[in-house]
């Protein structure tokens, strides 16, 4: 799965920052906003306008790879390959922050797009 370079390089840009401490725990903090956020089928693409497509995606991507069997496997290399590039976390805590709590077969249709536009075919 190859994804928009500039895409690739705002995940990365946002979710690693300055490679720091501060940023790292901070950054949980606002997944952790932007999933309980995305909990709400009818809010995604607010989030993205509020939040970023770079936040929304990662939270997304976790979800995706929590609940992989759930998921077909363009919808699972699309998350890896987001994932791969959130390399700032701090353990598990991070991942926890950034699961949505909403059913899989709503968070696939709603990131649908979000998916589309972010890869390179």
């Amino acid at each position: 799965m190859k994804l928009d370079d500039t895409f690739a390089n705002e995940v990365k840009k946002t979710a690693n920052g300055n490679g720091g401490r501060e940023h790292k725990f901070a950054f949980v903090k606002e997944l952790h906003e932007v999933s309980a956020a995305l909990a709400n089928r009818y809010e995604y693409n607010n989030c993205i306008q509020k939040y970023g497509r770079a936040k929304v995606a990662l939270c997304t991507a976790v979800t995706i790879m929590k609940n992989s069997y759930r998921f077909e496997s363009p919808h699972i290399a699309w998350a890896q390959a987001v994932v791969s590039l959130w390399t700032n976390k701090a353990g598990s805590r991070s991942e926890s922050a950034a699961n949505i709590n909403i059913h899989p077969c709503i968070l696939a249709d709603n990131s649908h797009s979000l998916r589309e536009i972010t890869t390179v075919s």
